[in-house]
């Protein structure tokens, strides 16, 4: 499915995405802080389906949807808001659905399961998941064991930065100045950077996932759902079995810190 979800409060749309993502990881969400921009890619996306807040500080979620209307009658409306009294203009307008805030994934599927206009459905293709090895030293895998071979050494630290982050998105300056921490000027490397990125992307595309790197204006992140990861693993809870012995990205002084709150979450386990 292609969806698109509009907010303006960065937080919200971030969770608001990552409900749609957790709901259906094969759907490919654009997220949007402004209706405007939005309605401008709408031709270029296509989306099946649209998460609109309702009650923004500069835009009206209502208006929003009666444009995309226009340009496409039979996407699925489904209006996101704190405040139950739109629901009747919400259901004037024929929407495919209303969810009170705060948005979450046993929602979001709610709504997939009574849209206004039925998605075809498709057999759901098998998600290819990178290995990722993070206690000891950061390493990447595909599926059948082999080395990322990324043209930049830079760029499986990038990815390290954005795994160490797990899922949640960071800033391009954060992001800077962990890979450049040593440096006085970490944001002269802004144009390094895209080269970076441009590496992740490539090499995610040709191991079928590239899902896996999500990039908004001035952030990235990453789908976790395109991850084994041992270190997703003992956040999740499954510390006996993860392989903790001590040790984490032992190459980036950096994740110090986050070693520190690992052995935290680890004591009287070894």
């Amino acid at each position: 499915m292609r969806i698109i979800a509009v907010d303006d409060e960065d937080l919200a749309l971030e969770g608001c995405m990552n409900a749609i993502k957790k709901a259906d990881p094969t759907a490919v969400v654009d997220g949007f802080t402004s209706g405007k921009e939005a309605l401008e890619r709408i031709g270029e996306i296509e989306p099946q389906i649209a998460f609109l807040d309702v009650e923004m500080r500069t835009e009206n979620g209502v208006n929003i949807a009666k444009m995309l209307q226009e340009k496409n009658p039979r996407i699925n409306i489904i209006f996101v808001t704190g405040y139950s009294e739109y629901m009747k203009e919400a259901f004037e307008l024929y929407a495919s659905g209303y969810i009170l805030k705060p948005v979450t994934a046993a929602k979001v599927k709610a709504e997939f399961e009574h849209l206004r206009f039925p998605i075809a459905t498709q057999a759901k293709p098998k998600v290819t998941k990178l290995r990722v090895h993070t206690f000891g030293e950061f390493e990447v895998f595909t599926e059948n064991g082999v080395p990322l071979d990324f043209v930049y050494s830079k760029t499986r630290e990038l990815l390290a930065v954005l795994i160490d982050a797990n899922g949640a998105m960071r800033t391009f300056d954060q992001i800077m100045e962990r890979i450049w921490q040593d440096e006085d000027d970490a944001g002269s490397h802004r144009s390094y950077m895209r080269n970076l990125f441009a590496d992740m992307t490539r090499i995610f595309a040709e191991c079928g996932c590239s899902e896996a790197l999500i990039r908004r204006r001035g952030e990235a992140g990453i789908n976790k759902n395109y991850f084994d990861c041992d270190y997703f693993d003992f956040l999740d809870g499954k510390r006996n079995d993860s392989g903790f012995t001590g040790e984490y990205m032992n190459q980036y002084s950096w994740a110090e810190p986050t070693l520190g709150k690992l052995f935290q979450l680890s004591d009287g386990l070894w």
